[in-house]
């Protein structure tokens, strides 16, 4: 059998209305494919069911995806980590939810880990409030690519900063300087510079242009 054959068996029997029958066959194809391979059965049996049974039958719908992201490869782990968080949101449990997120910032590589964390902080943000962000912050300023602390640590020192804790955004400020370049990363200096000026004093405008 090819993956086509699994799929195209499948969307018969869905096609009579034989939808447990149609399962069964994808979780036949998903046994005898391993990724690349297998991620558009997975796809389409995940998608289906939740599509089918919506939040009735949550805990089969979380042990298909358990078993999908044992066996998911890294550059394929974004897409069903986001789909298994998606399903906690809408059907399941908003802390579960989260939990997925984290451990998908672990489990996506490196190129992903940004795009992950921002849609992570956008979701703690919208459910526990922007002060929750900050644990969320600090582990992607740790784990995401150099190239990126940058970004992060803006988003992170603009939060601190609407919060009124101006002494929180001097050291998230401080901590990202190691990895920008005076000579590449002229916006980051810039927006230190701005905010210095907006909220610090001749010492600590002082102590940003030695560093």
């Amino acid at each position: 059998i090819t993956p086509q054959n699994v799929l195209n068996y499948a969307a018969y029997l869905e096609e009579h209305n034989c939808f447990e029958e149609a399962f069964r066959v994808y979780e036949k194809g998903v046994g005898a494919f391993a990724f690349p391979a297998s991620r558009e059965i997975w796809l389409q049996y995940i998608n289906h069911f939740v599509a089918r049974y919506k939040g009735t039958k949550i805990e089969r719908a979380r042990d298909i995806f358990e078993k999908c992201i044992e066996q998911v490869t890294a550059d394929c782990a974004k897409e069903f980590y986001l789909l298994y968080s998606r399903l906690e949101e809408e059907y399941g449990i908003t802390r579960h939810c989260m939990d997925i997120l984290d451990r998908a910032t672990t489990a996506v590589p490196a190129e992903d880990k940004y795009e992950v964390f921002l849609y992570y902080i956008k979701k703690v943000e919208e459910y526990y409030g922007v002060t929750k962000t900050r644990e969320v912050y600090e582990k992607a300023m740790e784990t995401v690519p150099e190239g990126k602390v940058k970004d992060i640590a803006l988003r992170f020192a603009d939060l601190e900063t609407k919060l009124g804790e101006v002494q929180r955004a001097r050291m998230i400020f401080t901590y990202a300087s190691q990895f920008c370049n005076p000579q590449t990363q002229v916006t980051f200096w810039e927006m230190w510079r701005d905010f210095e000026a907006r909220y610090g004093n001749t010492d600590t405008f002082k102590e940003m242009q030695r560093t």
